[in-house]
């Protein structure tokens, strides 16, 4: 069975064979008319030439035995190539050179009658021939001139037509094969790079390395699209061993805290007399870690909902009530700590938005609020124009201009949060989905405290989605 490479050269050869054969059979099957007609007209046109010639000569030359008439027509013959004869009114042979006059003009005698040329192709066997007849006055009297050509030389141009059409052919067809074999070798061997590169993915998994040939036609694009695969397979596969390598870390500190509380608990219950308030104390820190390593296995579970690319929804929210709504899920946390929430902005303000994630969003920023700014209020802004945004701003110590960015990264967090309840990825988390829904999640410029702010696609009302808040 042909491969790749054989299939491509059998395919332009087949090409430019049929190509070939289709010049071939237009141009020969004309070629004996259009010859044949040339020949014809060429001796007309000399016959015509050679017709003033003869109407210059006296009566008394035009006659049988003439030496000037016989001279005449032997010039005539020499220079046009053929047979000549000359016939009077009545059809008799005046003069002729050919040894067989009578079968081979019949037509001078025609001209006579008519007038005019006459011309024609006639075959005798494989034999062609050309004839042509005109008139001419010589002394008062009317003559005719017949002109008898062969032409067998027709066949000769076009055996040397057949010749040169056969020999291009021959060299149009290596060439096709050598440039067929050339492209298609080139490309198989492309190909079988790229089919080697997948092999060696399948193997080595995103560490095999993929080059771009530095093509620009569609195996090069192909070559470059799997270039970026295994480009961003190699990312995910570096962020999965970061994740992995991080989570355990960060899993394991507040499970060897837990292990020693309950462990510490345990061997106090255990005790002659126990002390019951330190046990109590030791079970409530326990309980906080547990409570810590919920958050985490939640915050956790987002970050894989995100990285498998889940889609979010997209429709008209109202984010002065999602604001007043999640700010409602803090109170008892507020009247605890003595802090409070000052929610300011116009009565209604539309973006386009995911809810439940810009509800997320928010608490992820209203906790880290409250955890740097416990019993300070807190100003909650939701700003109108064409990019709609909701303004946190808490009055705890700040983020350093170095930590602006990095607090965004997974398990960063700024230098002042050390011991602090978080694991560095509520705001990476926020800050995803902020930009999958095409907003943005920013640290703001503030003159205390530290300022971020949630910027949304805007959504301009219609009043067919007034009250429907219609999805988008």
């Amino acid at each position: 069975m042909l491969g790749l490479r054989g299939r491509l050269t059998a395919a332009l050869l087949a090409v430019s064979a049929l190509a070939l054969a289709i010049a071939a059979v237009a141009l020969l099957i004309p070629l004996n008319a259009l010859l044949r007609h040339d020949a014809l007209t060429s001796l007309s046109e000399e016959a015509r030439t050679a017709r003033s010639r003869f109407d210059a000569l006296p009566a008394r030359d035009v006659r049988p035995g003439s030496p000037r008439l016989a001279r005449a027509a032997r010039d005539l013959g020499r220079q046009t190539a053929a047979e000549v004869v000359i016939v009077d009114e009545r059809g008799q042979i005046l003069v002729a050179t050919d040894a067989d006059p009578g079968e081979r003009f019949p037509d001078a005698a025609r001209a006579i009658r008519e007038q005019g040329l006459v011309k024609r192709t006639v075959s005798s066997g494989e034999e062609s021939q050309a004839q042509v007849a005109i008139p001419f006055a010589a002394g008062g009297r009317r003559f005719g001139l017949g002109l008898s050509k062969s032409l067998k030389d027709l066949g000769a141009a076009r055996g040397v037509v057949e010749r040169a059409l056969l020999v291009a052919a021959l060299i149009a067809l290596a060439g096709a094969l050598v440039a067929g074999a050339v492209l298609a070798g080139r490309l198989v061997r492309r190909l079988a790079a790229l089919r080697d590169t997948s092999l060696r993915l399948a193997e080595l998994g995103p560490l095999a390395e993929v080059q771009d040939d530095g093509t620009r036609d569609e195996v090069g694009d192909l070559t470059r699209a799997f270039a970026m695969m295994q480009q961003r397979l190699r990312d995910q596969e570096q962020a999965r061993r970061t994740f992995v390598a991080t989570a355990s870390h960060e899993l394991r500190t507040p499970l060897a805290s837990l292990r020693l509380m309950l462990h510490s608990a345990r061997e106090e219950l255990d005790a002659r007399e126990p002390d019951l308030q330190d046990t109590r104390e030791q079970l409530a820190r326990a309980l906080n870690q547990t409570e810590r390593l919920s958050k985490l296995a939640a915050e956790l579970l987002d970050l894989s909902r995100l990285d498998a690319r889940l889609p979010l929804r997209s429709e008209r929210v109202e984010l002065v009530e999602v604001a007043r709504s999640v700010i409602a899920e803090f109170e008892p946390r507020t009247a605890r700590t003595g802090a409070s929430f000052r929610l300011s902005g116009p009565p209604r303000q539309w973006a386009t938005a995911d809810p439940g994630s810009v509800a997320q969003i928010l608490r992820i920023v209203l906790d880290n609020a409250l955890r740097h700014s416990p019993a300070a209020p807190i100003e909650v802004e939701v700003a109108a124009g064409e990019q709609p945004a909701i303004t946190v701003s808490d009055a705890g110590p700040g983020v350093a201009s170095e930590d602006a960015e990095r607090i965004f990264e997974r398990f960063e967090r700024g230098a002042g949060a050390a011991g602090e309840g978080g694991f560095g990825l509520g705001l990476a988390i926020g800050r995803e989905l902020a930009r999958r829904m095409g907003g943005e999640l920013s640290l703001a410029a503030a003159r205390s405290g530290a300022r971020f702010r949630l910027s949304l696609p805007n959504a301009v009302m219609t009043a067919e989605a007034e009250g429907a808040g219609r999805h988008v």
